[in-house]
């Protein structure tokens, strides 16, 4: 699943791009919803396929010690960087946040220029997702389709309550792809021509509604309409891409974690002009994929310098 998350990292890249340039930010709402989504089903297909429920014991221990190792050791030098580049350019923080963001909470603390870390809490919530359907041990082919039906209803309550809800969308998916993982793959995989044609038509819709603005008066509608794209996008990669690989995607794969941690500050924020030159929009962009990915890489190397990497392996 290599290209999938090499696909999803891109979309990542490309919509922050749109949203935070001259650029229509329509497109970058779609980009947002459904690469973020196919960003994160990716990850519960994967888990879903390792730690199917119903199946073998599962270390709870160790998959915690194993995910937060993981995610701390590009996350905490990260974070050290950027506090570091803040102070000598006299940007403006708050040390609370700072330290929030270091226990994985960016989504109630947020970084000047690094909003996205947001994502970070997320995950650790389908983390804990995960932990509980295993141990509820829930095997029923209903139970997925409830979670999302539950989800989807939240966050349309939510917004009708004023209050931030899409992540709710986000668990609901993450929890369905997680039960029905080896069921998704299948379908998947085995995916009619005319099922094809029909995710194509209906991401080409949300295209457009994004496009124009349509969704703007209900943003519930957005989380919805977007996240179901995303889950019919990342079953569409799977039937269309290559299951194998090439050195270049396992490259750009095993640094995708990276990409999304430093790509958002060049994007947004007091460190914009970096990637402000005259080289067009198309060359800005290509220029921000680069220093995206050298910086990415740069962040491993300094994970795996100090051990952490190793650790979580």
């Amino acid at each position: 699943m290599d290209h999938v998350r090499v696909v999803a990292v891109f979309m990542i890249l490309l919509c922050h791009y749109f949203l935070f340039s001259s650029l229509n930010s329509g497109i970058g709402r779609y980009l947002a919803g459904t690469g973020n989504m196919v960003f994160f089903l990716v990850s519960a297909l994967l888990y879903g396929l390792k730690y199917p429920v119903g199946g073998q014991t599962m270390d709870y221990k160790r998959f915690v010690v194993k995910r937060i190792t993981k995610i701390g050791a590009s996350v905490w030098p990260f974070l050290l960087i950027l506090v570091t580049l803040y102070l000598v350019f006299g940007v403006g923080f708050s040390w609370f946040d700072v330290g929030l963001n270091f226990v994985f909470l960016g989504y109630l603390g947020q970084l000047p220029g690094n909003e996205h870390l947001w994502f970070l809490t997320v995950l650790m919530a389908c983390y804990a997702e995960i932990m509980l359907l295993r141990r509820l041990n829930i095997g029923d082919r209903i139970a997925p389709w409830v979670f999302l039906g539950v989800s989807i209803l939240l966050v349309v309550v939510g917004e009708w309550l004023g209050i931030p809800s899409g992540a709710f969308l986000t668990l609901g998916l993450y929890a369905f792809v997680f039960m029905r993982g080896e069921w998704f793959l299948q379908k998947s995989k085995s995916m009619k021509p005319w099922m094809i044609i029909a995710i194509v038509l209906l991401n080409a819709v949300c295209f457009v509604l994004e496009y124009y603005g349509l969704f703007v008066w209900s943003r519930s509608l957005h989380f919805i309409f977007t996240g179901l794209c995303g889950l019919a996008l990342l079953s569409l990669l799977l039937r269309l891409l290559p299951d194998k690989t090439n050195k270049v995607t396992t490259f750009l794969c095993g640094i995708s974690f990276e990409v999304y941690l430093v790509h958002h500050t060049l994007c947004a924020g007091p460190f914009i002009s970096v990637t402000q030159w005259q080289f067009g929009n198309v060359g800005n962009f290509c220029f921000l994929v680069a220093l995206s990915v050298g910086l990415a890489f740069v962040l491993k190397l300094i994970s795996r310098a100090l051990r952490l990497a190793r650790i979580a392996e």
